[in-house]
């Protein structure tokens, strides 16, 4: 099993000195990530909203798909190595406003060897309202199969299979 790249604090540290997409999050405080689960929260500011003042959908899709796929890389089945291939997700009413503190729980569902599904729930810290619900699909690129789900044979074109993948990160 592939362990996260990073602990929540160094993930934060890191989303706050990106000058990619992902510092978007950077007033997202992600407080944990464990056993395929996560849990973060922020306060609605104005770089989250759209033109009503309410919490942009893009910015909520975002927060899903980064929440979920931390998330599943801390699951027993999960690694770093995974690619979105479905997300819906269903907004409630009322929608949240600049200066609602909301609650962001990611969890997986199930993680299988080459799919797992998650599950994002964003909810209004002071009132428990939920005003979000998302759910997230990814294909794993390199599954991670636990050794005792496997036959020896598979077991060790496993092997063979992640050595040569070892000797292709040495030649970059």
């Amino acid at each position: 099993m592939l362990k996260p790249r990073l602990a929540p604090a160094e993930l934060m540290q890191h989303v706050r000195k990106s000058k990619l997409f992902d510092r978007v999050l950077e007033k997202v405080n992600i407080i944990s990530l464990k056993d395929g689960n996560g849990l973060a929260e922020f306060t609605v500011q104005e770089e989250h909203t759209n033109h009503k003042g309410e919490l942009h959908s893009g910015f909520v899709c975002s927060v899903a798909d980064y929440l979920s796929s931390y998330s599943f890389s801390t699951h027993e089945l999960g690694n770093n190595y995974h690619v979105s291939i479905d997300m819906q997700i269903t907004f409630y009413k009322p929608p949240a406003k600049m200066g609602d503190e909301i609650e962001v729980v990611s969890k997986t569902l199930r993680g299988g060897h080459s799919i797992a599904f998650l599950e994002v729930l964003l909810k209004n810290k002071n009132t428990g309202q939920l005003l979000v619900k998302g759910n997230h699909n990814m294909y794993l690129l390199h599954p991670q199969l636990p050794k005792e789900h496997t036959t020896e044979h598979a077991q060790k074109v496993l092997e063979e299979h992640e050595g040569k993948l070892r000797n292709m990160d040495k030649n970059d």
